[in-house]
């Protein structure tokens, strides 16, 4: 499928600003390598049942790190990873026998990473930890998740710590309680899913790889990490690999906080991070490798679940990497409650959209509100595919229980600082005068290189209170 692909020599001053990236005006071939980083590195062993890759090699401030080629559904990906101190890592990969004509690029292509050439060796420098790709023509791509250093390690002896060290372990479904830290240290790997039903103070935190492969399941619709009916969770700074159905679910919960995550999923299905009927949720500095939806905030079967407000939802600083199928973000489709509002969504960096890059399809009766999304660039997207939709409508995620047959509302959406590839319209559909679309405000998107203009929102009778500056 051919891709539109964004090509941008300048940064966009919000992320450098926020993220501390080191970003001269331009790269340069053959030059000089940076003067050395000065953070303290921490290499991460990675899965310790992969293979060394043979496609790179990689160092951070003169520290060797390992690069895996991890086996994720089967498909093969070269992964490094390493915690950092405060300063600079002056970051060198080695692709052997690159070629000459090759232009090995640091994504997100919207931070504008400047690089040095020398021989096979690319090097760049960063200050603050982010979740990076680097991409180059003729080479897999390298995943390279920095992370900032752990400050608080738990002991392993202490009773209130479930506990895996490097090495492999066959943990199968980890049912934490309340009060209990799971830790996966650099480079564990733990085969399982972690089930926290009723618990409230738990945290699942390191930077060890889970691989839920063969404790989830698409028939049973289980994921890799699932809380409910829980409060005051914590998930920092681990990989989840292998899920069979979504990778991750909070659902009638509140006190979330999801961080610095890798997480690399690309089965149909495979959602990165889900919500149901959650209050007050902070996802930040987080990789999502999504084979559908990479954040799916919907509302399910209110017939089961009852009808929980979702309010208060914060993701920033999030990077999609979304295939196979579905939106890297997406509110619905399923939307089986009254309330959904108080989002945002800022500083997000798309590398691949599989579908529409930002979705509303709202299926149900719920009025979505007060929505913000600030910062938001997608770097590359099949040709034909929208960069936003909104729509009420009725579909194949409507409720079918009989529960309620019911439309909602979409009001006080703002869109600012969208950038696409794509220049297709942006399309606004309601259903009906009383389940319609509107005060919906796009402020500096651009498309295909291009200001949006009125004339590309493309909207029924049902959509009202529209302005585009």
């Amino acid at each position: 499928m051919r891709l539109r692909t964004l090509t941008i020599a300048t940064a966009v001053a919000l992320s450098l600003t926020a993220l501390g990236v080191v970003a001269p005006a331009a790269a340069a071939t053959n030059a000089a390598g940076p003067t050395a980083g000065t953070a303290v590195i921490h290499a991460n062993p990675g899965n310790p049942t992969a293979p060394t890759a043979t496609a790179h090699t990689v160092s951070a401030n003169g520290t060797a790190v390992p690069v895996k080629a991890e086996s994720v559904s089967g498909t093969s990906h070269d992964v490094a990873m390493f915690a950092k101190g405060t300063g600079t890592a002056t970051v060198s990969v080695t692709m052997p026998g690159l070629a000459a004509s090759a232009a090995p690029v640091v994504t997100p292509r919207t931070l504008a990473i400047a690089t040095t050439r020398s021989g096979d060796t690319v090097t760049f420098t960063i200050r603050d930890a982010h979740p990076l790709v680097i991409e180059t023509p003729g080479v897999r791509a390298l995943f390279l998740f920095v992370t900032p250093e752990e400050t608080a390690v738990p002991s392993a002896t202490d009773p209130d710590v479930l506990y895996f060290g490097p090495g492999e372990h066959d943990a199968g479904v980890i049912r934490p309680v309340s009060g209990q830290t799971v830790y996966l240290a650099p480079g564990a790997l733990v085969h399982g899913r972690i089930d926290g039903d009723g618990v409230t103070g738990v945290q699942v935190l390191g930077r060890g790889i889970l691989d839920a492969g063969a404790d989830t399941s698409r028939t049973s619709k289980t994921m890799a990490i699932r809380f409910h009916d829980s409060s005051d969770i914590t998930v920092s700074g681990i990989g989840v690999r292998n899920a069979q159905w979504w990778q991750t679910l909070y659902i009638r919960s509140s006190g979330i906080h999801v961080s610095w995550m890798n997480l690399m999923g690309t089965l149909i299905n495979n959602d990165g991070i889900d919500t149901d009927g959650v209050q007050d949720m902070t996802v930040e500095h987080n990789f999502v490798m999504s084979g559908d939806d990479g954040f799916g905030w919907h509302a399910l079967d209110a017939a089961t679940n009852g009808e929980p407000e979702t309010r208060g939802l914060h993701a920033t600083d999030t990077t999609f990497w979304n295939v196979t199928g579905g939106n890297p973000v997406r509110f619905g489709s399923s939307m089986e409650t009254e309330v959904f509002t108080d989002i945002s969504i800022t500083q997000s960096y798309v590398l691949r959209a599989k579908e529409v890059a930002l979705k509303f399809d709202v299926q149900d009766w719920a009025t979505v509100s007060d929505v913000t999304v600030d910062g938001f660039h997608v770097e590359s997207q099949p040709v034909g595919k929208q960069a936003i939709v909104l729509q009420v409508l009725k579909g194949q995620y409507s409720n079918d229980t009989g529960y309620r047959d019911e439309r909602g509302r979409i009001t006080g959406i703002t869109i600012r600082d969208f950038t696409d590839v794509t220049a297709d319209p942006v399309t606004l559909s309601g259903w009906d005068t009383t389940h319609g679309i509107s005060d919906v405000a796009f402020e500096d998107v651009v498309l295909g290189g291009a200001p949006l203009t009125a004339a590309q929102v493309r909207t029924n009778q049902f959509v009202s209170g529209v302005t585009v500056s």
